[in-house]
């Protein structure tokens, strides 16, 4: 296997872990946001979780953008079918074209992202609302999780391109 798929493995790994805490974070808020908001069918005084909305928003970003890169990895993604069943003489050369124009993609949205993000952190960017909040970790976040799955992308046009860059090949 390839040094750069022994490299990105563990950092998928860590990024859909934290994707998975987001999405249990985000149900915790939704919850407790149910709950509190409909406490006066027992009588009981009824308000809304406070920031409840954005900080779902911010998760949501975090449970998104840092599983691609282990869905990409896993071949759980986007995907050409037609390249499948194609002969090797035409299948690799399209999903060669898939990988880099995936590649190219997500790295457009990376250095976006980075500069959405540094305008956010530079300003501290934040959400109006029952609490103010800070809109800069969503955008960070999304321009990590979009450069981790650029890098992805790549290592995966190796693999085409460069047979002992695949997963479970031998190093050369």
């Amino acid at each position: 296997m390839g040094r750069g798929l022994q490299l990105l493995d563990p950092l998928n790994r860590v990024c859909a872990w934290l994707a998975g805490v987001a999405l249990l974070l985000m149900m915790a808020a939704g919850a407790a946001d149910v709950l509190l908001t409909n406490l006066d069918w027992l009588g009981l005084q009824s308000r809304p979780l406070a920031g409840a909305t954005e900080f779902i928003a911010t998760m949501m970003v975090v449970a998104v953008f840092l599983a691609l890169p282990l869905a990409q990895a896993r071949g759980s993604h986007i995907a050409l079918d037609v390249t499948r069943h194609a002969r090797p003489a035409v299948g690799r050369p399209l999903n060669a074209l898939h990988h880099a124009l995936h590649a190219l993609f997500y790295g457009a949205l990376a250095a976006a992202g980075f500069m959405q993000a540094l305008q956010s952190v530079s300003v501290g960017e934040f959400a109006a609302g029952a609490i103010d909040f800070p809109v800069w970790p969503a955008r960070v976040v999304l321009a990590a999780g979009a450069t981790l799955m650029a890098l992805q992308c790549l290592a995966d046009l190796l693999a085409v391109l460069h047979p002992a860059w695949r997963r479970g090949a031998a190093a050369a």
